[in-house]
């Protein structure tokens, strides 16, 4: 990691605002989570400024402002089409709802604004203009040391916020970080307070903590601290079966990294309805909840060697070509990825091959089946095709015109 910040690393329209800022007789600096990747080597995609400025003078020193979160301090700053959210120092009063401060109070020394804020990594400070950087809480000594530690009184701190013990098992894989004994022992006590964060909230917690390199440790985290418990009852194998969860946290780590694919290996032991209606709680898309669906019901595979060619057809008809290989990489996080090998290979060359798969796909169509047998749309002429498809999935050879209109009157030819 980097000893202090390299200030061209800050874009220029940032060291201008601060430079306006000080100008006007007021403090300036980029903070929190931007200086810590900075200092990280990690690249950094929004520079976040703080200043002792009041809002309303922050709005008029610049020309092109919104009020983004005015009550709170917050003005964005647009300055040469790009947006910098500058935020007034202060001190929060009491978190009664358990995520935002009740009122707070404007401030102007860095000390006391960083001194509510949760982690220590997350305290840091820089001045483009003097170079000086503030850490009053040892904030770089703990990114040497790979540390999350809270500032101050752990317990206070997530007593005052209930989504802070979820970023703090968050950071641990995001970051790579471990969390400070103190810090993670006093995450129990404050699982009531995480119980009034929106599922929104625990949705795109959930969803960074899986875009992680190893998103296992930060699950690990939420498991024996309690977190997990909150937020997914329905997940029993970290207390029931701690062999069947371990198994989980490796192949989430052991995915591709998409979302759908790691959430499908980690949560394959949560029965299939009640994963559903937590994914209809917690705000996942139409999209995202109707993938990790589809993968979990294909899982497990079972036995797949000893599938027939047919076998391997309906399989893949069953979860859709768009679909099948996200499955076998899940499968084969959860399994022994070279008992899946002949079947990768099976389902790719039924899909190279073109098979079948819906009765939309068939050589012919329901007009001319009902034109050559003198049938109406009804629920035998849907019962025909469906009988079709399933003759073309035992040998897909029988997809042409010809040979489906022959079968086709095989099956509608009365009884003798």
């Amino acid at each position: 990691m980097r000893s202090e910040v390299d200030p061209a690393a800050i874009p220029a329209p940032a060291r201008e605002i601060c430079a306006a800022l000080r100008a006007d007789g007021h403090g300036a600096w980029v903070v929190g989570g931007c200086v810590r990747d900075h200092l990280l080597g990690r690249a950094v995609s929004d520079w976040d400024l703080c200043t002792s400025a009041r809002p309303e003078r922050v709005m008029r020193l610049f020309p092109r402002t919104i009020p983004t979160g005015i009550a709170h301090g917050t003005v964005t700053v647009v300055r040469d089409h790009e947006h910098f959210e500058v935020t007034t120092l202060r001190g929060d009063g009491d978190y009664t709802d358990g995520r935002r401060p009740d009122a707070v109070r404007f401030l102007d020394d860095i000390d006391d604004d960083l001194a509510r804020r949760d982690f220590t990594v997350n305290a840091i400070a820089y001045d483009p203009i003097s170079g000086v950087l503030v850490d009053p809480h040892g904030g770089l000594d703990d990114l040497r040391r790979g540390l999350l530690r809270a500032v101050g009184d752990p317990s206070l701190r997530f007593g005052e916020d209930g989504l802070r013990v979820l970023r703090g098992a968050r950071f641990t894989a995001s970051l790579g970080f471990d969390l400070e004994p103190a810090t993670e022992a006093a995450i129990p006590g404050a699982l009531h307070v995480l119980r009034r964060v929106s599922p929104e909230r625990v949705r795109e917690e959930w969803l960074k903590a899986l875009k992680a390199p190893a998103p296992s440790r930060a699950f690990a985290v939420m498991a024996r601290t309690g977190i997990l418990a909150v937020n997914i009852p329905a997940l029993t194998a970290p207390s029931k079966d701690p062999a069947e969860w371990e198994r989980s946290l490796r192949a989430v780590d052991a995915c591709p990294p998409l979302a759908t694919s790691r959430l499908a290996a980690l949560l394959h032991t949560v029965e299939a309805p009640l994963l559903e209606a937590w994914l209809r709680m917690t705000k996942f898309s139409n999209d995202e909840r109707a993938t990790v669906m589809t993968l979990r019901r294909a899982l497990p595979l079972g036995a797949p060697g000893g599938w027939s060619d047919a076998e391997v057809r309906r399989w893949l008809r069953k979860v859709g070509r768009g679909a099948a290989r996200e499955v076998l990489d899940v499968a084969a996080s959860l399994e022994d990825e070279d008992s899946l090998e002949g079947l990768r290979a099976r389902v790719e060359a039924a899909i190279a091959a073109g098979v079948p798969l819906s009765v939309a796909e068939l050589a012919i169509d329901g007009n001319a089946v009902m034109a050559a047998l003198g049938m109406t749309p009804s629920r035998a002429l849907g019962t025909l095709l469906s009988g079709l498809l399933e003759r073309v999935l035992d040998d897909p050879s029988r997809n042409t015109p010809e040979a489906l209109m022959e079968l086709a009157r095989e099956a509608h030819a009365p009884p003798r």
